[in-house]
Formats: C-alpha cells, structure tokens, sequence
C-alpha cells in the first residue's frame, strides 16, 4: 500500500509546486492612486449611536447584549456580566472586535444601518456562527 501512495504524494507535491510558481509568475496588478481619504470616523458619535440594549436569538433562545460607553470606548456583555472593551476593526466601518477574557472566545461584530440610516442592527460572529441581534427600542 505504502508503494501505491508513493507516486500520488509525489504527483500533489509537483503539482503544488508549480502551481507556486505559476502564481508567482503572474504579473500583479500595477499600483493605484490611493482612494480620497473619507473624512475620519467621529468614534464618540459612533458609540453613542450603538450604544443600547440588543436582542439576540439563536436556536430559540435569547440572549441580551448592552452595549455602553465607558471614557469614550465601547464597552458590552449580556446583563450581569462584567463588560468587556469592544475595539473597532481597522478598515471596516461599523465592524469592532473583543477577545472574552474569561473564555478566550473572540466574537466579531459588525453594526448595521438600517435605510434611515440609523444603527439598529449588530451581526456577531463566534466559532463559525453568525447571529443578528436588534437594538430594542426604548
């Protein structure tokens, strides 16, 4: 058996290796002008505009999430919780991050305007799942 495997391993170990140099060898793509810089992201305004108590369900269950503000950072965790520093994502407008100091667990989330242009929505990602909570109204 280990004879028959032999020529297989070697054939995906060629084919592996020219496909680097294949990819290699494509020329990239010529550099471009930077974009016009948008007008930089006023975070105090932002937060504030997060800032709330969010409805999430998965499998139906529900879970709450507050989101507040502590010294201009955003700050979240289900009620009773100690709250854990939400930090934004560089390059994702509305996306922010947070690595759960008890678990480890790093959960992604990204903030959604709705058609008026209001933040009404957070899609959360954890361990390959994806969960839309919704800001409830007060």
């Amino acid at each position: 058996m280990k004879h028959s495997l032999r020529p297989i391993a070697a054939f995906l170990l060629a084919l592996a290796c020219l496909s680097g140099i294949a990819a290699a060898q494509v020329p990239s793509k010529p550099a471009t002008q930077a974009a016009p810089q948008d007008k930089p992201v006023d975070m105090k305004k932002l937060i504030a505009e997060i800032v709330g108590d969010y409805s999430f369900e998965l499998q139906g269950q529900t879970m709450m999430v507050q989101f507040t503000e502590q010294d201009g950072k955003l700050f979240g965790a289900p009620p009773g919780e100690t709250p854990e520093e939400i930090k934004p994502v560089e390059g994702k407008p509305l996306g922010f991050d947070v690595t759960v100091a008890d678990s480890g667990d790093y959960y992604e989330l990204q903030f959604v305007r709705n058609d008026k242009g209001v933040i009404d929505k957070c899609v959360m990602s954890v361990q390959g799942m994806v969960v839309e909570g919704y800001k409830i109204a007060k």
